[in-house]
């Protein structure tokens, strides 16, 4: 399970991340600090660069302003550790816990034929990353440079305040991005192939305390 669980979290992020505008990857609170749907994506960049600590905090904030998918990212994330019950409480954090909308009976058989209009996060995801296991698709120039550019730029972050939680990237971090994603847009696409998983760094983790599980 933890095996296949690795390769689904690394499917997943290959789909959301070659499948996500550029745009969309440009919004920031801070010039340290991405919007929860850019820092979703961006996690999901760190993740097939096999930079574990830093995806996990940018999950935890993505989640917590309620970006479900990050929270099953955190959910595969944890599975493929080994940590059962940790993975079970991200779990029911995507909103496979909330009823499904109140609908007629003509709705209901409207959307039944509707591809997955009404399915759960979780479903949704669970096709997105069946589906990306057996299609190969050209990774943008976009998310080449990103897979280049934001391990270091992680890294340097935990150097310079080791006792933050969130990876900080240090100043002109969103001008950086925002250079880089511009600078590929007319660029040719390569060939996409999921990297090897590496074995996990040993840097200490930055868990805060009192802090939900990670």
């Amino acid at each position: 399970m933890p095996n296949a669980a690795a390769e689904d979290l690394r499917a997943l992020c290959e789909t959301l991340v070659t499948h996500t505008p550029a745009a969309a990857i440009t919004g920031f609170v801070t010039d340290q600090v991405p919007e929860p749907r850019s820092a979703l994506i961006l996690a999901c960049v760190l993740q097939l660069t096999n930079t574990d600590d830093g995806a996990r905090f940018w999950w935890q904030y993505a989640a917590a302003a309620r970006q479900a998918a990050a929270a099953y990212c955190l959910y595969l994330h944890r599975l493929s550790l080994g940590e059962d019950d940790t993975a079970q409480w991200w779990h029911h954090q995507t909103d496979d816990v909330q009823p499904p909308p109140q609908t007629d009976t003509g709705n209901r058989d409207r959307l039944a034929g509707t591809s997955i209009a009404g399915a759960s996060t979780t479903t949704t995801l669970r096709v997105l990353r069946h589906l990306s296991k057996h299609t190969s698709r050209p990774r943008s120039a976009a998310v080449t440079d990103l897979m280049t550019h934001m391990p270091t730029a992680v890294a340097v972050g935990y150097l310079r305040e080791p006792a933050m939680e969130l990876p900080m990237p240090g100043p002109n971090f969103a001008r950086r991005i925002r250079t880089l994603l511009t600078a590929a847009a007319n660029r040719p696409d390569v060939p996409s192939r999921l990297p090897a998983r590496a074995e996990p760094p040993t840097h200490a983790t930055h868990q805060p305390a009192g802090s939900p599980p990670a």
